[in-house]
């Protein structure tokens, strides 16, 4: 006979075995549980007739044959499937009653980053009672960037230290100072001095904010030369980002790029002001038109945002950073305002890697073709004319190699030294790197040993250092200007030639301050939009 009509003539034994009426179904079924004289068919068949009783015991009798199945069936071996199906099964049947295993579910989705579940889950528990729940749940939306989801719970705890920094916290980020000027009586009830002078440092709130997202910005150096060319004027959304940008400079200042670049006191912006898309998994981009808006306008040739989440990259004048970024990710971003490019592979369809550079573009990457065709001092003077770094190759270490009637570009590794030997150093020379290659086109730098610009944790070398000493302003990034007025043309708004226009002053400023003739080539290049 087939196991389905077994187990339908067992179904059927119950039904006459078992009583039927609810009550007394139910009754029986903890009699036979308590006494342990209970077997799987009836356990079946009392959670099918919805016995609360029959559902906790097979839920815990499978929660102890193994807790492993206490995780997303999807995840698990294919033996601990139907069992965890089963398991998950059951725990929904009781969470809908249960706060406790409702919060056992909410934190196993949790773990599994099934924030939709988890967060369905944990707010059932919190209704029925769980306490932690609403504590996890508002740590979980604000790690989600879902403020005004904590904002409410958050207000219901506003008395508990602990979560009134927290609602502090978001009122500043979401700019809403109603909430934030009802909030500072508590804090200077609980004697939160700390942060009350934090806010005051950071003027948070402080200045007459015109029509939003217009605010009026303080600028004050936080270095005493005020004739810094490559000034930059940093803001967070929170103050715990706020801290991290003060932390970074003052490390910045203790590395050989710091002597480049200075910063103004570290800025609030609200993300109310903000335009921006962003995750972890791609980088930053915001809507940049919103820096037409400040009033007076800012006073720095660069500007930089710091957000929760998203990756890392400088945009022309505007450099983009996540609070999980230290100082190896400050130190290289800063290094592309200065003018070098990434050494890691850059997508295909970057703007650099389209097509072989008319001329030096960057302090360590040039993009040439591989191979050259003319007499080697034809093709050696074409490099001379392209390679930035030129200067510093020894007469004695080739650039290229004769295949066939053609020259193929690059520093032969037979020519390479030892880099195991710490007393021999790598010579400078044509590298190819990772930066772009295509058939048409590859991508070199100057020396084998990897730098900052291909991995944050290696060194920026003291070679790049020489780079910066021989010729500190003539890759760097146009000013935030130039990013303003993209977006204002991008949008159709006629003010974009007026930021064109702040941009091409920025680059008189910098060359006069120099006493020297304006760089025709980058003047030129930023009034047609070239970067």
């Amino acid at each position: 006979m087939k196991p389905f009509f077994i187990s339908n003539l067992l179904l059927v034994s119950l039904m006459v075995a078992i009583p039927s009426d609810s009550f007394f179904l139910a009754k029986y079924i903890e009699k036979k549980i308590t006494l342990n004289d209970i077997n799987e068919e009836e356990i079946a068949y009392a959670i099918k007739a919805n016995i609360k009783s029959a559902i906790y015991y097979r839920f815990f009798q499978l929660s102890d044959i193994n807790k492993i199945n206490q995780v997303k069936p999807s995840k698990q071996p294919k033996e601990f499937n139907q069992q965890s199906n089963e398991w998950f099964y059951l725990a929904k049947k009781l969470a809908h009653t249960d706060r406790t295993i409702a919060f056992e579910l909410a934190t196993i989705y949790h773990i599994e980053d099934d924030i939709e579940q988890a967060v369905f889950w944990y707010k059932k528990a919190a209704k029925l009672g769980h306490k932690k729940s609403s504590y996890v749940l508002i740590d979980l939306y604000i790690a989600e960037n879902k403020l005004l989801e904590a904002k409410p719970l958050l207000y219901q705890l506003k008395h508990q230290p602990q979560e009134l920094n927290k609602l502090i916290d978001l009122a500043i980020t979401l700019g809403d100072k109603v909430l934030f000027n009802e909030l500072l009586p508590l804090l200077k009830n609980l004697k939160q001095s700390v942060l009350i002078e934090d806010i005051k440092k950071y003027k948070i709130f402080a200045s007459k904010l015109l029509t939003s997202p217009q605010q009026q910005v303080n600028q004050q150096l936080l270095t005493a030369d005020q004739h810094c060319q490559n000034s930059i004027q940093l803001f967070a959304t929170n103050i715990a980002n706020l801290y991290q940008l003060t932390d970074l400079i003052k490390e910045i200042k203790q590395h050989k790029i710091g002597a480049y670049v200075c910063f103004n006191q570290p800025q609030h912006i609200s993300v109310k002001q903000l335009n921006c898309r962003y995750d972890e998994n791609a980088p930053i981009t915001c809507d940049e038109t919103i820096w037409s808006k400040f009033t007076p306008e800012i006073n720095s040739r660069y500007l930089g945002v710091m957000l929760n989440k998203g990756g890392a990259n400088v945009n022309n004048g505007i450099m983009y950073l996540d609070s999980s970024d230290d100082i190896n990710v400050f130190i290289h971003e800063i290094s592309h305002l200065l003018g070098f490019i990434d050494e890691y592979a850059l997508p295909t369809q970057h703007r650099v890697c389209k097509k072989p550079q008319v001329k030096a573009f960057s302090h360590n990457i040039v993009i040439l073709k591989p191979f050259y065709e003319g007499t080697k001092a034809e093709v050696l003077a074409q490099l001379k004319n392209q390679i930035p770094w030129y200067i510093f190759i020894d007469k004695n270490t080739p650039l290229i190699t004769q295949v066939g009637n053609k020259w193929k570009l690059g520093t032969p590794k037979s020519h390479v030294f030892n880099e195991t030997n710490p007393n021999k150093i790598s010579p400078v020379g044509l590298f190819r790197a990772e930066t772009c290659k295509t058939e048409q086109l590859q991508a070199f730098k100057p020396i084998k040993t990897i730098t900052n610009l291909r991995y944050f944790e290696a060194p920026f070398v003291d070679l790049y250092n020489e780079f910066l000493v021989t010729n500190p302003n003539g890759f760097i990034m146009p000013s935030y200007h130039y990013n303003v007025a993209k977006a204002l043309f991008n949008k159709n708004n006629s003010l974009g030639t007026q930021w064109l226009n702040k941009s091409l002053i920025e680059e008189q400023k910098m060359n006069n301050s120099q006493s020297i003739k304006v760089n025709s080539s980058r003047y030129n290049k930023i009034k047609l939009g070239g970067y």
